[in-house]
């Protein structure tokens, strides 16, 4: 997630679904990894001189923090070291140590990379697979996974169905497993899937839900 992209219509969405997935699965904590990566913002021009936006503007309508102060029953804790694709391991072991700090509380896990789950040629825009099973793995049981995935076509050719089976074949989880949130209204090139954490069996044959 990127500051220039922070409370726009997907944002609206985001929220949305995600207060709402809380409530649905009685989880009071959403932990928002926000997979971060700063922005950096255009200058104005007054009167022919460049001036920088003021650092208030910018915190105002493009801190994606501040969603942690959103006032709401479920409470949201904002993961957001910057990302770094060249060292993923690190990033991925606070993760751990995060998820950890939550162990005895349904969360709703969060994972918002730029775009969604690894294409052929994956960047600092996506998740990879085996990381998002490693983020899967390391909840328990009674937590919610969710997964923002964005438009991966531009030809206006399914693309939805094909990143739900591939999400479900990273977690190693039925298809059936992968349900999805969206709202074509508001943005149609967005979707959100989700599946609550079992005691089920992960593609090693051992139980991957932890009580």
């Amino acid at each position: 997630m990127r500051d220039c992209w922070y409370a726009d219509n997907r944002d609206l969405i985001k929220w949305g679904v995600l207060l709402r997935l809380a409530e649905k699965f009685e989880a009071r904590r959403v932990v928002y990894l926000a997979y971060y990566r700063p922005s950096t913002f255009g200058q104005l021009i007054i009167d022919g001189q460049k001036r920088d936006i003021p650092e208030e503007v910018i915190a105002h309508f493009r801190n994606l923090r501040t969603v942690g102060s959103m006032g709401s029953n479920v409470r949201v804790t904002v993961f957001d070291p910057v990302f770094e694709s060249e060292d993923r391991h690190t990033y991925l072991q606070a993760v751990h140590a995060l998820l950890q700090a939550f162990a005895q509380e349904p969360c709703v896990v969060f994972l918002d990379p730029d775009t969604g789950l690894e294409p052929r040629k994956a960047g600092a825009k996506h998740v990879l697979n085996r990381e998002a099973k490693a983020v899967w793995e390391r909840m328990k049981a009674g937590d919610l996974f969710v997964f923002y995935q964005h438009q991966t076509n531009r030809a206006g050719q399914p693309w939805i169905e094909s990143k739900r089976e591939q999400l479900a074949n990273a977690l190693c989880v039925p298809i059936d497993a992968i349900r999805k949130a969206h709202a074509p209204d508001i943005a149609d090139d967005v979707v959100f899937f989700f599946t609550p954490k079992g005691l089920t069996t992960g593609c090693s044959g051992r139980a991957t839900g932890r009580p």
